[in-house]
């Protein structure tokens, strides 16, 4: 099993990913609060006070490995996105929160949530990941579906899917293929 310091920084994919620290709370701001963005997520205030408020916050439980919010830059300092793992329990864990900036290059968030899950599944890899997608995002919907997820339930606006490490590997290399960079 992987632990991540609190500095943790890392090269993947030809991506930098970090920690989310108070600074990046203007970025998240702007991000979950684009119209366009924003559409399938919760609410977020504009405070950008209030999230920075959030982060630290955050920052506790991600010491206490009960969090971890990553900031996804390309190139190095260059913000494109965020992913978090969170909810984590006995048998599973959710990633959510993936949000990126539409001045991204193409594929990084792709490449990112892969990151992610490659993380979480380092972290923790007996546990399957656990999330809901809106209904109404087709794009989402059409992405998650590539990797064979078990559909564990439904309500109003949500779908709920469980993946399994082994269908997570299976399925992810079809994404490298299209959007790793080529050593």
């Amino acid at each position: 099993m992987r632990h991540l310091d609190d500095n943790f920084s890392e090269e993947r994919y030809g991506l930098h990913v970090r920690f989310v620290n108070e600074t990046d709370a203007e970025f998240i701001v702007r991000l979950r609060t684009d119209p366009k963005l924003s559409r399938f997520l919760h609410p977020t205030s504009p405070d950008v006070s209030l999230q920075q408020q959030w982060i630290t916050r955050y920052r506790e439980r991600q010491r206490n490995g009960e969090d971890f919010y990553f900031m996804f830059e390309k190139p190095v300092g260059v913000r494109a996105g965020v992913c978090r793992i969170y909810d984590i329990e006995a048998d599973s864990f959710t990633i959510g929160s993936w949000l990126f900036s539409p001045e991204a290059p193409a594929g990084t968030a792709i490449l990112a949530d892969i990151i992610t899950r490659e993380t979480a599944f380092e972290l923790f890899p007996t546990k399957s990941l656990r999330f809901d997608v809106r209904k109404g995002n087709t794009n989402v919907l059409r992405y998650q579906a590539t990797f064979h997820p078990t559909l564990l339930g439904e309500d109003d606006l949500n779908y709920y899917y469980e993946l399994s490490h082994d269908n997570f590997e299976r399925y992810k290399r079809l994404h490298l293929r299209m959007f790793a960079p080529k050593n």
